[in-house]
Parts: structure tokens; sequence; C-alpha cells
């Protein structure tokens, strides 16, 4: 059985709700294009004008490599809250009128927590519904329906992530790189049917340029045209940099990494370079030169359009694994062990505070950087 808001009902139950759901519509299933585009967050829907500038992907609480994660539930707010406050200040201070904070089911989310610590720190925060891939889903997952999931989808779009009252603004996935498991297959569909009903974007973690394309052919039979229903490939840098596709034995494929994202682009992806200048992405993937290269070549093939860039940083580890250790100061706040190695966890600095001045060194014209800053991520995020 399945939490569904703040009671328990049986799958069977579940299902009639999931009938009923779907066939609904509702005002947030309007079609885009009308003026009703909104940013739903924390703080309420907002308009592209409420925005301004956007932190794409990051996160505040993940409780990331524990299958399943056990830490999060007794997680302290106020400590998530003073460890992370600072730097939601500074990232408010560089001119972010919005945090999307990514963590979907199956990774430790507390999205109580991430609601009460941006309504401190006054950042309007976007929450997403979602599950992750395998083996981090929860149990509930593997007996339940296509439709059962998109139920619980489409409730935490219109009504609230988790036991919050904080819709969702987006869906997101994820797929193995060894390609879809069949229970990854069904996540995705229930994924689709939302998607139609609520105009929210659908976005997946995926490492692999052969999944990726894969799984945009499956929106495709699932009757999300990329046409019409926006698809975000995030972490797509991880394939960007590679030499090509990871075959049998260890062989790589003919193919550069780079012609997958291309092809995405071709057919109408967003492509998100999510690793910016990331102390755990590492150079290879987050090295300001290198993602100033690709967007480059992005642009040159006519797709500036269909860029989103982030950092993926943060965030309060509630299992404290190394990267993530927290110490108390006297004066009573949190923060990073400064001893601690490596030294994963990051402020939200790295894009606004240091990205945007290399694009300008690289000759980036100001549009370009609104693009990339408020323009792409509102359109590929708004419903």
């Amino acid at each position: 059985m399945r939490r569904f808001r703040t009671r328990r009902f049986s799958l069977i139950v579940i299902a009639l709700l999931a009938v009923s759901l779907v066939s609904a519509g509702g005002a947030s299933g309007a079609g885009r294009g009308a003026g009703t585009q909104r940013f739903y967050t924390t703080a309420g829907p907002l308009t592209e004008r409420q925005v301004g500038d956007v932190l794409a992907h990051h996160h505040m609480f993940v409780e990331l490599g524990a299958v399943p994660p056990v830490a999060y539930k007794t997680a302290d707010r106020e400590q998530v809250y003073s460890l992370l406050n600072p730097w939601l200040q500074d990232a408010k201070a560089l001119g972010i009128g919005v945090f999307v904070e990514t963590t979907p089911e199956g990774v430790g989310r507390r999205p109580d927590i991430v609601n009460y610590v941006a309504d401190q720190a006054g950042l309007p925060t976007m929450l997403v519904t979602g599950i992750y891939r395998e083996p981090f889903m929860p149990d509930w997952v593997f007996d339940a329906s296509v439709d059962e999931i998109a139920a619980w989808m489409l409730e935490e779009l219109r009504v609230g992530v988790g036991d919050t009252d904080v819709p969702a603004g987006m869906i997101k996935l994820s797929q193995n790189d060894t390609g879809m498991t069949l229970t990854e297959r069904k996540v995705l569909e229930a994924g689709c049917i939302a998607a139609r009903k609520t105009n929210a974007a659908i976005l997946s973690h995926i490492t692999s340029g052969p999944t990726a394309l894969s799984v945009m052919d499956a929106l495709e039979g699932f009757g999300c045209r990329l046409s019409k229903h926006r698809f975000i490939w995030v972490h797509s840098m991880f394939t960007a940099a590679a030499p090509g596709a990871t075959l049998e034995g260890g062989r790589i494929g003919h193919d550069p990494g780079i012609d997958y994202l291309l092809a995405a682009l071709r057919r109408g992806a967003y492509v998100s370079l999510d690793g910016v200048g990331s102390n755990y992405w590492g150079p290879t993937y987050g090295g300001y030169d290198v993602n100033i290269a690709w967007i480059e070549q992005f642009v040159a093939a006519g797709y500036e359009d269909q860029i989103i860039i982030g950092a993926d940083t943060g965030w309060f580890d509630p299992g404290f694994p190394p990267g993530f250790k927290i110490i108390q100061l006297p004066d009573g706040s949190w923060v990073h062990d400064p001893a601690d190695q490596p030294q994963y966890m990051q402020d939200y600095r790295s894009v606004p505070a240091e990205f945007v001045p290399a694009m300008r060194t690289a000759g980036f014209s100001e549009a370009l950087i609104h693009k990339l800053m408020h323009s792409n991520p509102w359109h590929a995020y708004s419903r």
C-alpha cells in the first residue's frame, strides 16, 4: 500500500481515484500559449515577470545512495535551514528569483522541509513529482498500475507534493544506462498521462545517449508528442563528454556522445547541462570551458532556445555520507565540515556568480545569457 496524501488507501481505492483524476482535466490543463502559464512554487503560482533568474537544477534535501533511504524520516528542519539559509540568501543577492528543487520520490525527499526552508529563506522554490529509477524506487511502485501511479502524480501536480499544499511544477523521472526496466517504462507511461492532463514538463535523469533517445521514442508511443509535450534530458553533459555509447565488453560506440544530444535537440527535447561548476561532477562535466563550448555548438546549430543550465549543487543529506558531513559551530549554526573529504556539499554560487561572467568573457550576448538564466527555464518548466 502507498500513502496517498495523509491517509492510507489500498491500491484498489487509488485505482478508483485514478479514473476520476485522469478524466478530470482541470485549470492547470489549459493549453499552453494562452497566457496562463505559471511557475508553481512554494510562494504560489508565479507569472514570468515574477520569476527573474532561475537556479534551474539544484537540491536542498536528498538522501542519495541509501537503498532504501531511512535517515530522511527523522531529519530536523531547523538543522537543514541553518545549513542552507546562508547559501539561499547569497543566491537571492546574486539575482536569483526561483530555486528549482529537483528531488523525486525514492531518494529520501522531504518536501515539507524544503517548503519550510524556502519560506523561511524567502526564495520561491519549485518542487517536483515523480519517481527515481531502480533500485531506488519505493516498493509500492512495483505493484502499482500505470493509472495508479498517474493518479499519484496528478494529485501532487494539482493538490500538493507529499503532505504539503504546494503543487509540483514538473515530473522528474530517471532511467538506467542499460535501458529502461519494465517498471521504469511503466512509470514513464504514467508520467506521460500526467503530463497530458496538466501540461507539466517531464524531465529525466539519464546518463546514456541510447537510453535518452529510447525514452523519447517511448513518450511518443504513449501519446506525448515532443512537438507538444516538453521533455528535458537531465545530466546530458555526461553523454556530451563521452567519446561514444558504452557497448558490451566495455567497448565504445562509433557515434560521439555529443551527437546524441544533437539528435535529441533535433527532435525537440531540451538538453540540461546541469553540472556547471559542480565539485560533484568535476571539470570533465562541470568545467566552464567545456560547457561554454557545448553551448556554442548548440547555438551554432540553431538550438539556443532548448538549452538549460544548472549546477546540481547543494545539499543537506541526512545520512551524512562522505562529502556531506556537517558540524555545529559555537554559535549554534550548522556548516559543512571543512575537514570532510571529498568536498561535495556546495553552495549555489557557481552559475550566477562565476559562470555568467565566464559567458560574458567568452563573448555571449546579454540576450543569450538572459535566455539561459530565465527564458529557457521559464518555457521549459512553466505550465
